[in-house]
């Protein structure tokens, strides 16, 4: 599951809506200095497992997803397309996507939206 941030980058870059938005400018972690236009960041926030007496029943990762733009509806507007792109599809059926949370904030002349995904598999 530590390659999962990949995957999830390949998934939105497959995504023609969210590519007409920002192209290929989708990064881990942090934008590059001088980064023009609307982009996308991703982080994985937490990676943890249960485990039953027979191993790990169950592992769960964290990512926020976060869609920066000048313009507040455009930013509304990426995020909603990394939701309806990420939510409760994947090629495994093993793994499941669902929102768990969603925040925004301005920052440095940008409109940013926060999504807050939990990708499990079982």
């Amino acid at each position: 599951m530590f390659g999962i941030t990949k995957e999830i980058r390949g998934i939105l870059l497959s995504s023609e809506g969210i590519v007409s938005f920002v192209g290929d400018n989708i990064f881990p972690l942090i934008a590059p200095e001088g980064t023009a236009g609307d982009y996308i960041t991703y982080q994985r926030d937490e990676f943890s497992q249960s485990y039953t007496k027979m191993g790990v029943a169950e592992q769960r990762v964290i990512i926020n997803i976060i869609a920066v733009s000048s313009d507040y509806e455009r930013s509304n507007s990426i995020a909603a397309l990394i939701y309806d792109t990420l939510s409760g599809r994947f090629r495994n059926p093993d793994i499941s996507v669902q929102l768990e949370d969603s925040t925004e904030d301005f920052m440095d002349d940008k409109f940013i939206q926060v999504l807050q995904f939990s990708i499990k598999q079982i």
